[in-house]
Protein backbone atom coordinates (compact mmCIF):
# COMPACT_ATOMS: atom_id res chain seq x y z
CA UNK A 1 0.00 0.00 0.00
CA UNK A 2 2.71 2.14 1.10
CA UNK A 3 4.73 1.56 -1.91
CA UNK A 4 1.20 2.22 -4.15
CA UNK A 5 1.18 5.49 -2.42
CA UNK A 6 4.52 6.42 -3.35
CA UNK A 7 3.79 5.78 -6.66
CA UNK A 8 0.81 7.93 -7.30
CA UNK A 9 2.74 10.60 -5.22
CA UNK A 10 5.68 10.65 -7.39
CA UNK A 11 2.90 10.65 -10.58
CA UNK A 12 1.44 14.34 -9.32
CA UNK A 13 4.78 15.52 -8.57
CA UNK A 14 6.25 14.56 -12.14
CA UNK A 15 2.62 15.72 -13.83
CA UNK A 16 2.95 19.20 -11.71
CA UNK A 17 6.45 19.25 -12.22
CA UNK A 18 5.55 19.50 -15.90
CA UNK A 19 2.90 21.64 -16.01
CA UNK A 20 4.61 24.32 -13.71
CA UNK A 21 7.43 23.74 -16.54
CA UNK A 22 4.89 23.96 -19.55
CA UNK A 23 3.75 27.30 -17.50
CA UNK A 24 6.89 28.71 -16.69
CA UNK A 25 8.39 28.38 -20.43
CA UNK A 26 4.65 29.75 -21.24
CA UNK A 27 4.77 32.60 -18.75
CA UNK A 28 8.32 34.10 -20.03
CA UNK A 29 7.19 34.45 -23.89
CA UNK A 30 6.91 37.91 -24.26
CA UNK A 31 2.68 38.03 -25.41
CA UNK A 32 2.75 35.77 -21.94
CA UNK A 33 4.44 38.39 -19.88
CA UNK A 34 1.45 41.34 -21.71
CA UNK A 35 -1.55 39.28 -20.50
CA UNK A 36 -0.27 38.44 -16.88
CA UNK A 37 0.66 42.39 -16.52
CA UNK A 38 -2.62 43.00 -17.97
CA UNK A 39 -4.21 40.83 -15.13
CA UNK A 40 -2.46 42.12 -12.64
CA UNK A 41 -3.25 46.07 -13.78
CA UNK A 42 -6.87 44.66 -13.46
CA UNK A 43 -6.82 42.77 -10.31
CA UNK A 44 -4.29 44.98 -8.09
CA UNK A 45 -3.08 48.45 -9.56
CA UNK A 46 -7.07 49.95 -10.49
CA UNK A 47 -7.89 49.35 -6.69
CA UNK A 48 -4.77 50.70 -5.45
CA UNK A 49 -5.22 54.67 -3.99
CA UNK A 50 -1.80 55.69 -5.30
CA UNK A 51 -2.64 54.28 -8.94
CA UNK A 52 -3.10 57.58 -11.16
CA UNK A 53 -6.67 57.41 -12.35
CA UNK A 54 -8.03 55.55 -8.79
CA UNK A 55 -11.63 56.71 -7.75
CA UNK A 56 -11.34 58.84 -11.21
CA UNK A 57 -14.29 58.21 -13.48
CA UNK A 58 -12.43 59.18 -16.42
CA UNK A 59 -14.96 58.27 -19.33
CA UNK A 60 -17.10 60.92 -17.44
CA UNK A 61 -14.11 63.58 -16.97
CA UNK A 62 -13.41 63.39 -20.93
CA UNK A 63 -16.82 63.64 -22.46
CA UNK A 64 -18.49 65.83 -20.12
CA UNK A 65 -15.99 68.14 -18.79
CA UNK A 66 -13.48 68.20 -21.71
CA UNK A 67 -15.34 68.13 -24.34
CA UNK A 68 -18.78 69.26 -22.89
CA UNK A 69 -20.00 72.87 -21.26
CA UNK A 70 -18.61 73.68 -17.95
CA UNK A 71 -18.98 76.66 -15.26
CA UNK A 72 -16.18 77.12 -12.98
CA UNK A 73 -16.29 79.73 -9.71
CA UNK A 74 -13.97 80.52 -6.83
CA UNK A 75 -11.30 82.44 -5.38
CA UNK A 76 -7.75 83.17 -6.53
CA UNK A 77 -5.17 84.50 -4.22
CA UNK A 78 -1.95 86.01 -5.19
CA UNK A 79 1.36 86.97 -3.30
CA UNK A 80 4.68 87.77 -2.97
CA UNK A 81 5.02 88.96 -6.12
CA UNK A 82 7.88 91.41 -6.12
CA UNK A 83 6.43 94.81 -7.10
CA UNK A 84 3.46 94.62 -5.13
CA UNK A 85 2.90 95.44 -1.11
CA UNK A 86 -0.05 93.64 -0.75
CA UNK A 87 -1.60 90.31 -1.71
CA UNK A 88 -4.29 90.34 -4.63
CA UNK A 89 -7.56 88.37 -4.60
CA UNK A 90 -10.18 87.79 -7.77
CA UNK A 91 -13.41 86.18 -7.25
CA UNK A 92 -14.39 84.40 -10.56
CA UNK A 93 -16.68 83.38 -12.66
CA UNK A 94 -15.59 81.26 -15.54
CA UNK A 95 -17.59 79.50 -18.01
CA UNK A 96 -16.18 76.93 -21.31
CA UNK A 97 -17.82 75.53 -24.29
CA UNK A 98 -16.01 73.33 -26.18
CA UNK A 99 -18.72 73.27 -28.82
CA UNK A 100 -18.32 76.84 -28.90
CA UNK A 101 -14.35 76.57 -28.51
CA UNK A 102 -14.81 79.78 -26.51
CA UNK A 103 -13.92 80.34 -22.90
CA UNK A 104 -15.82 84.01 -20.73
CA UNK A 105 -13.92 84.33 -17.53
CA UNK A 106 -15.26 87.73 -15.63
CA UNK A 107 -13.29 88.62 -12.34
CA UNK A 108 -13.45 90.81 -9.53
CA UNK A 109 -10.08 92.21 -8.50
CA UNK A 110 -9.64 93.03 -4.83
CA UNK A 111 -6.76 94.44 -2.49
CA UNK A 112 -7.77 93.23 1.16
CA UNK A 113 -10.74 95.40 1.72
CA UNK A 114 -10.38 97.15 -1.31
CA UNK A 115 -12.53 96.79 -4.59
CA UNK A 116 -10.59 97.41 -7.30
CA UNK A 117 -12.77 96.36 -10.19
CA UNK A 118 -13.41 93.86 -13.00
CA UNK A 119 -10.61 92.44 -15.04
CA UNK A 120 -11.96 89.72 -17.36
CA UNK A 121 -10.65 86.85 -19.87
CA UNK A 122 -11.81 85.75 -23.00
CA UNK A 123 -10.03 82.70 -25.23
CA UNK A 124 -11.09 81.34 -28.91
CA UNK A 125 -9.52 79.10 -30.65
CA UNK A 126 -6.08 79.97 -30.56
CA UNK A 127 -5.71 83.24 -29.04
CA UNK A 128 -6.57 85.04 -25.21
CA UNK A 129 -8.15 88.20 -24.45
CA UNK A 130 -7.81 90.54 -21.66
CA UNK A 131 -10.04 93.01 -20.97
CA UNK A 132 -9.73 95.10 -18.36
CA UNK A 133 -12.89 97.58 -17.52
CA UNK A 134 -10.87 98.67 -14.07
CA UNK A 135 -8.53 100.68 -16.26
CA UNK A 136 -11.34 102.12 -18.15
CA UNK A 137 -13.71 101.96 -21.32
CA UNK A 138 -12.22 99.98 -24.22
CA UNK A 139 -8.84 98.81 -22.55
CA UNK A 140 -7.88 95.36 -23.79
CA UNK A 141 -5.09 92.88 -25.49
CA UNK A 142 -5.33 89.65 -27.50
CA UNK A 143 -2.63 87.59 -27.37
CA UNK A 144 -2.73 85.31 -30.24
CA UNK A 145 -0.47 81.97 -29.01
CA UNK A 146 -0.45 79.40 -32.19
CA UNK A 147 -1.64 76.66 -29.80
CA UNK A 148 -4.91 75.00 -30.00
CA UNK A 149 -6.92 75.65 -26.58
CA UNK A 150 -9.37 73.50 -27.11
CA UNK A 151 -8.03 69.79 -27.88
CA UNK A 152 -10.64 67.79 -28.03
CA UNK A 153 -10.11 64.56 -25.66
CA UNK A 154 -11.42 60.65 -26.30
CA UNK A 155 -14.54 59.75 -26.43
CA UNK A 156 -14.56 56.84 -23.93
CA UNK A 157 -17.57 54.24 -24.63
CA UNK A 158 -16.79 52.70 -21.36
CA UNK A 159 -14.71 53.69 -17.64
CA UNK A 160 -11.63 52.03 -17.74
CA UNK A 161 -12.14 50.05 -14.37
CA UNK A 162 -12.28 46.23 -13.85
CA UNK A 163 -15.29 45.61 -15.42
CA UNK A 164 -14.02 46.79 -18.63
CA UNK A 165 -10.61 44.90 -18.40
CA UNK A 166 -12.75 41.60 -17.36
CA UNK A 167 -15.98 41.71 -20.36
CA UNK A 168 -12.56 42.23 -22.71
CA UNK A 169 -9.75 39.98 -21.37
CA UNK A 170 -10.57 37.56 -24.09
CA UNK A 171 -9.85 40.20 -26.60
CA UNK A 172 -6.95 41.41 -24.47
CA UNK A 173 -5.78 37.98 -25.06
CA UNK A 174 -6.08 37.95 -28.72
CA UNK A 175 -4.44 41.04 -29.26
CA UNK A 176 -0.93 39.78 -27.42
CA UNK A 177 -0.94 37.22 -30.41
CA UNK A 178 -1.62 39.57 -32.51
CA UNK A 179 1.03 42.58 -31.63
CA UNK A 180 5.02 42.75 -32.11
CA UNK A 181 7.17 42.31 -29.49
CA UNK A 182 10.93 43.20 -28.91
CA UNK A 183 13.05 43.08 -25.64
CA UNK A 184 15.33 45.66 -26.35
CA UNK A 185 17.93 44.67 -23.41
CA UNK A 186 17.41 48.20 -21.56
CA UNK A 187 16.64 48.03 -17.81
CA UNK A 188 15.25 50.37 -15.72
CA UNK A 189 16.28 50.25 -11.74
CA UNK A 190 13.99 51.85 -9.24
CA UNK A 191 14.55 53.62 -5.70
CA UNK A 192 13.65 50.42 -4.18
CA UNK A 193 16.26 48.02 -6.26
CA UNK A 194 13.54 46.66 -8.42
CA UNK A 195 14.51 45.96 -12.22
CA UNK A 196 12.21 46.05 -15.03
CA UNK A 197 13.11 45.41 -19.04
CA UNK A 198 11.95 47.26 -21.70
CA UNK A 199 9.63 45.83 -24.61
CA UNK A 200 8.57 48.07 -27.67
CA UNK A 201 5.20 46.99 -28.86
CA UNK A 202 4.11 47.41 -32.29
CA UNK A 203 0.01 47.00 -32.90
CA UNK A 204 -0.30 46.18 -36.66
CA UNK A 205 -2.93 48.88 -38.70
CA UNK A 206 -6.17 46.99 -37.69
CA UNK A 207 -5.96 44.81 -34.94
CA UNK A 208 -7.22 45.77 -31.03
CA UNK A 209 -10.44 46.95 -32.58
CA UNK A 210 -11.92 46.52 -29.49
CA UNK A 211 -9.46 49.62 -27.96
CA UNK A 212 -10.31 52.26 -30.64
CA UNK A 213 -14.20 51.27 -29.27
CA UNK A 214 -12.73 52.37 -26.55
CA UNK A 215 -11.83 55.41 -27.26
CA UNK A 216 -14.48 56.37 -29.79
CA UNK A 217 -12.20 56.46 -32.57
CA UNK A 218 -12.02 54.97 -35.92
CA UNK A 219 -8.93 52.40 -36.37
CA UNK A 220 -5.70 54.52 -37.56
CA UNK A 221 -4.37 53.79 -40.72
CA UNK A 222 -0.97 53.37 -39.36
CA UNK A 223 0.81 50.50 -36.69
CA UNK A 224 0.75 52.17 -33.02
CA UNK A 225 4.03 51.53 -31.46
CA UNK A 226 4.78 52.29 -27.44
CA UNK A 227 7.24 51.18 -24.93
CA UNK A 228 6.60 49.58 -21.69
CA UNK A 229 9.09 48.11 -18.81
CA UNK A 230 7.94 45.01 -17.12
CA UNK A 231 10.00 43.56 -13.80
CA UNK A 232 10.25 40.15 -13.66
CA UNK A 233 6.49 39.40 -11.80
CA UNK A 234 5.32 41.37 -15.14
CA UNK A 235 3.92 44.26 -12.94
CA UNK A 236 4.51 47.19 -15.42
CA UNK A 237 6.70 50.11 -14.33
CA UNK A 238 6.83 52.13 -17.26
CA UNK A 239 4.83 52.83 -20.36
CA UNK A 240 5.56 55.29 -23.03
CA UNK A 241 3.88 56.69 -26.47
CA UNK A 242 4.45 58.89 -28.93
CA UNK A 243 1.40 61.05 -29.01
CA UNK A 244 1.95 63.04 -32.44
CA UNK A 245 -0.60 61.35 -34.70
CA UNK A 246 -2.89 63.40 -32.43
CA UNK A 247 -1.11 65.96 -31.38
CA UNK A 248 2.23 67.05 -33.33
CA UNK A 249 5.11 67.20 -30.65
CA UNK A 250 3.42 65.43 -27.92
CA UNK A 251 4.93 62.26 -25.86
CA UNK A 252 3.18 60.68 -22.50
CA UNK A 253 4.70 58.47 -19.73
CA UNK A 254 3.08 56.44 -16.92
CA UNK A 255 5.66 55.67 -14.57
CA UNK A 256 5.85 54.03 -10.92
CA UNK A 257 5.71 50.76 -8.85
CA UNK A 258 1.69 51.86 -8.85
CA UNK A 259 1.30 53.84 -12.20
CA UNK A 260 1.27 57.14 -9.71
CA UNK A 261 2.99 59.79 -11.84
CA UNK A 262 2.24 60.87 -15.38
CA UNK A 263 4.98 62.90 -17.69
CA UNK A 264 3.59 65.01 -20.38
CA UNK A 265 6.19 66.17 -23.07
CA UNK A 266 5.15 68.73 -25.58
CA UNK A 267 7.39 70.18 -28.37
CA UNK A 268 6.65 73.47 -29.33
CA UNK A 269 7.46 75.62 -32.13
CA UNK A 270 11.00 77.45 -32.40
CA UNK A 271 12.76 75.14 -30.19
CA UNK A 272 10.64 75.40 -27.02
CA UNK A 273 8.69 73.07 -24.78
CA UNK A 274 6.53 72.27 -21.90
CA UNK A 275 6.59 69.45 -19.97
CA UNK A 276 4.08 68.46 -16.90
CA UNK A 277 4.05 65.76 -14.20
CA UNK A 278 1.03 64.70 -12.35
CA UNK A 279 1.39 62.58 -8.90
CA UNK A 280 -0.79 60.85 -7.33
CA UNK A 281 -0.60 61.36 -3.65
CA UNK A 282 -2.18 58.19 -1.71
CA UNK A 283 -2.02 59.60 1.58
CA UNK A 284 -5.29 61.33 1.15
CA UNK A 285 -8.19 60.37 -0.81
CA UNK A 286 -8.16 62.87 -4.09
CA UNK A 287 -5.06 64.60 -4.53
CA UNK A 288 -2.42 65.08 -6.85
CA UNK A 289 0.87 67.09 -6.91
CA UNK A 290 1.18 69.43 -10.04
CA UNK A 291 4.34 71.12 -11.88
CA UNK A 292 4.30 72.45 -14.77
CA UNK A 293 7.73 73.85 -16.94
CA UNK A 294 7.76 75.98 -19.91
CA UNK A 295 11.33 76.09 -21.71
CA UNK A 296 11.59 79.33 -23.65
CA UNK A 297 13.65 80.32 -26.42
CA UNK A 298 15.00 82.67 -24.49
CA UNK A 299 17.05 80.61 -22.09
CA UNK A 300 14.50 80.68 -19.38
CA UNK A 301 12.25 78.32 -17.55
CA UNK A 302 9.15 78.84 -16.06
CA UNK A 303 7.67 77.05 -13.52
CA UNK A 304 4.43 76.30 -11.88
CA UNK A 305 3.89 73.76 -8.80
CA UNK A 306 0.96 73.37 -6.90
CA UNK A 307 -0.81 70.64 -4.69
CA UNK A 308 -4.34 69.46 -6.40
CA UNK A 309 -7.54 68.27 -4.57
CA UNK A 310 -10.99 67.59 -5.18
CA UNK A 311 -13.97 66.39 -4.07
CA UNK A 312 -17.40 64.95 -5.42
CA UNK A 313 -20.53 67.30 -5.74
CA UNK A 314 -23.85 66.86 -6.85
CA UNK A 315 -23.41 68.33 -9.93
CA UNK A 316 -19.52 68.69 -10.53
CA UNK A 317 -16.98 68.54 -7.91
CA UNK A 318 -15.10 71.30 -5.87
CA UNK A 319 -11.59 71.77 -6.27
CA UNK A 320 -8.18 73.51 -4.60
CA UNK A 321 -5.14 74.14 -5.83
CA UNK A 322 -2.79 74.96 -2.69
CA UNK A 323 0.54 76.10 -2.50
CA UNK A 324 0.84 77.50 -5.10
CA UNK A 325 4.30 78.83 -6.41
CA UNK A 326 5.32 80.32 -9.97
CA UNK A 327 8.97 81.29 -10.33
CA UNK A 328 11.30 82.20 -13.20
CA UNK A 329 14.68 80.35 -13.50
CA UNK A 330 13.93 79.17 -9.65
CA UNK A 331 13.12 83.37 -8.74
CA UNK A 332 9.40 83.34 -7.30
CA UNK A 333 7.40 85.58 -9.03
CA UNK A 334 4.25 84.77 -6.96
CA UNK A 335 2.92 82.10 -4.96
CA UNK A 336 -1.25 81.71 -4.47
CA UNK A 337 -3.85 79.37 -4.29
CA UNK A 338 -7.36 78.63 -5.94
CA UNK A 339 -10.16 77.30 -3.86
CA UNK A 340 -13.59 76.85 -5.79
CA UNK A 341 -15.96 74.58 -7.60
CA UNK A 342 -16.62 73.08 -11.39
CA UNK A 343 -20.09 71.92 -12.02
CA UNK A 344 -21.58 70.39 -15.56
CA UNK A 345 -23.77 72.73 -17.50
CA UNK A 346 -27.33 71.43 -17.71
CA UNK A 347 -27.84 72.52 -20.72
CA UNK A 348 -25.71 74.07 -23.65
CA UNK A 349 -24.37 77.59 -22.42
CA UNK A 350 -25.30 80.58 -24.19
CA UNK A 351 -22.79 82.31 -26.81
CA UNK A 352 -19.94 82.93 -24.51
CA UNK A 353 -18.95 86.49 -25.79
CA UNK A 354 -22.68 87.63 -26.52
CA UNK A 355 -22.97 91.39 -27.78
CA UNK A 356 -19.30 91.62 -27.04
CA UNK A 357 -17.71 89.53 -29.94
CA UNK A 358 -16.97 92.47 -32.09
CA UNK A 359 -15.16 94.57 -29.63
CA UNK A 360 -13.40 91.30 -28.27
CA UNK A 361 -12.51 90.52 -32.06
CA UNK A 362 -11.25 94.05 -32.29
CA UNK A 363 -8.49 94.41 -29.44
CA UNK A 364 -5.34 95.47 -29.75
CA UNK A 365 -2.99 92.23 -30.95
CA UNK A 366 0.27 91.73 -28.52
CA UNK A 367 2.74 88.97 -29.39
CA UNK A 368 2.36 87.39 -26.03
CA UNK A 369 6.33 86.46 -26.13
CA UNK A 370 6.95 90.10 -25.36
CA UNK A 371 4.87 89.99 -22.36
CA UNK A 372 6.75 86.62 -21.30
CA UNK A 373 10.49 88.48 -21.97
CA UNK A 374 8.99 91.30 -19.94
CA UNK A 375 5.86 90.06 -17.61
CA UNK A 376 6.77 92.33 -14.81
CA UNK A 377 7.04 95.42 -16.92
CA UNK A 378 3.61 94.69 -18.79
CA UNK A 379 1.73 94.02 -15.08
CA UNK A 380 3.46 96.94 -14.12
CA UNK A 381 2.28 98.84 -17.37
CA UNK A 382 -1.11 97.99 -16.84
CA UNK A 383 -1.66 97.92 -12.86
CA UNK A 384 0.04 101.22 -12.94
CA UNK A 385 -2.98 102.96 -14.87
CA UNK A 386 -5.29 102.00 -11.87
CA UNK A 387 -5.19 102.91 -8.21
CA UNK A 388 -3.36 100.26 -7.48
CA UNK A 389 -0.62 102.00 -8.60
CA UNK A 390 -0.29 103.38 -4.76
CA UNK A 391 0.58 99.68 -3.53
CA UNK A 392 3.15 99.58 -5.74
CA UNK A 393 7.25 99.67 -5.61
CA UNK A 394 8.65 102.89 -7.10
Amino acid sequence: MKKKGKIVCSVLVIILATFGGMFYAWAQKPSSRMLLSSIYFMEVTLKNPGYLLHDINIMEMFREYGNGDTALTGKVGLSGMQQAKSSIYFDVDAKRSFAQKRISAQTDMNLVWIEMGELDFYAEDQTVYMDAPLLGEDIGYAFPTGQNLFLKMPDLTSDIDKEWFKDHLGDIAELTNQIDIEKTGKTLKDEDGTVSEEFVVTIPQGTGQFLWDLIGMESPDYDVVYSVYLTKQNHLRRLSIDLSDVLEGASLTIDGEDIGTAYFYYELPENERVEMTMTRNPKYSHWMDVEVDYFANNSKTYKMTTHLSWQETEDGFSLKATDMRMSCDMDQLAKGYFKGEVKKAKEPLPDLFGEKTDYIHNLEVIDWKTVRDDTEGFINEVLGKTSFSVFMDD
